[in-house]
């Protein structure tokens, strides 16, 4: 939900599109235009990645796909437009290149890279599909092997966005452990499935189980803190949790694919169990010299977000429908011959998923987005231009909840 172009440019990217196992937009996201991250990058710097048409949109997120000199963001007043328009008549072109400017001041500046990759998973200890899904240590482990080849070394506060599992056991459907298994811990503390796995190393099994996801999760989060220790104060981490399957149109009764309505009572329970281990191990880090301070380590519920927006379609102007095939990404600014309004309908437009019935529409992911950006705020960061005092002014839907209401 995160890729904004990796994943398709890979070869299985493309076998999957031959096969029409995997459908993205134009610009390779997994939306009917922006998605979450778009969103984030727009309302932190007031540049946007999906602008002026295809190829522009797919150029400037190219920068961002890999570190590098290159992936460096300004960050705009909030009273300045989203990407400066560009002038349609070349004369008129030509006379703003001519026309003296005033000095001003460089913009601030921040540092922003995108390594999410569509059908990557979290588990390393099976290779489903065929092999056709990737790791998330190897987005780690490009991030680490970039990062040391900056010429300009990290020397302010890092943010470490991880969101990941729903390949795990959706796309893969990877299963949990069998309750009969006598020595499993009979509750949701990550210590005690820690120390589980060390005593009863024998009753790990290849592809099953919550426990292995989040412990590489765990070991991911160390490793980056190790990879550079002596700025591990300053890196922050926000770890997002899964979304119930019952958010997407394909898992829903009467609307969706009765083979995945099928898996839905049996998936939807071990996303439940990822989601409370995860919990755990964000609220009682176990200790470690490269383990996160526990100021820098905070889990984001999107879970209990999404069953609320689930549950206020109307309040959202939401509608529990799938869009048709077709739908193109909205550029703005776009540039001719690009449509100067959106050609889709509004009641398209805010519909909960995408044709493929299990993505969500860039709709969806405005308000996902949202949920971060107020997370983020709440404990206590900035990101650019957003900050408490900017975020109640700039929202998109500023009457309504900005967490679940008690």
């Amino acid at each position: 939900m995160s890729d904004i172009g990796n994943k398709w440019l890979w070869p299985t990217g493309e076998l999957g599109r031959l096969a029409r196992a995997m459908r993205v937009n134009e610009t390779g996201r997994f939306s009917d235009g922006k998605n979450w991250t778009d969103f984030l990058v727009e309302w932190a710097t007031g540049e946007t990645l999906m602008w002026g048409n295809r190829d522009l949109a797919i150029g400037k997120s190219t920068n961002y796909r890999t570190l590098s000199g290159y992936s460096v963001l300004g960050v705009e007043s909030w009273d300045k437009p989203v990407e400066p328009r560009i002038p349609l008549e070349l004369e008129e072109y030509l006379k703003v290149l001519k026309t003296p400017s005033k000095p001003t001041k460089p913009l601030p500046e921040i540092r922003y890279v995108n390594y999410a990759m569509g059908g990557a998973i979290v588990t390393r200890d099976w290779s489903p599909k065929f092999g056709a899904l990737t790791y998330l240590r190897g987005q780690v482990e490009d991030y680490v092997a970039q990062r040391n080849l900056t010429s300009k070394p990290f020397t302010e506060d890092t943010l470490h966005v991880i969101w990941v599992g729903l390949n795990d056991f959706v796309t893969a459907v990877r299963p949990d452990y069998d309750p009969k298994i006598k020595s499993l811990p009979s509750t949701l503390d990550y210590g005690a499935w820690l120390s589980w796995s060390q005593t009863n190393p024998k009753d790990l099994t290849g592809g099953v189980g919550v426990f292995p996801a989040v412990a590489e999760i765990q070991s991911l989060v160390e490793t980056i803190n190790s990879s550079f220790p002596g700025e591990a104060d300053k890196h922050h981490f926000m770890v997002i949790d899964l979304p119930s399957v019952y958010n997407a149109i394909r898992f829903m009764e009467g609307l969706g694919e009765s083979k995945w309505i099928g898996q839905a009572e049996a998936i939807d329970p071990v996303i439940r169990r990822y989601n409370a281990l995860l919990e755990s191990l964000v609220q009682k880090w176990p200790a470690g010299p490269d383990a996160p301070d526990p100021a820098r380590v905070h889990l984001v519920r999107m879970s209990a977000w999404m069953d609320y927006v689930s549950e206020n379609l109307a309040t959202w102007q939401l509608s529990k429908k799938a869009q048709d095939k077709g739908v193109r990404p909205f550029y703005t600014p776009g540039l001719p011959p690009q449509p100067k309004q959106d050609p889709t309908s509004s009641d398209m437009r805010r519909r909960i998923t995408t044709s493929d019935l299990a993505h969500p529409t860039e709709a969806v992911y405005g308000i996902i987005a949202r949920y971060f950006v107020s997370q983020l705020l709440a404990n206590g960061y900035t990101l650019g231009r957003l900050t408490d005092d900017t975020w109640p002014d700039h929202a998109p839907f500023g009457n309504l909840p900005f967490d679940v209401p008690k």
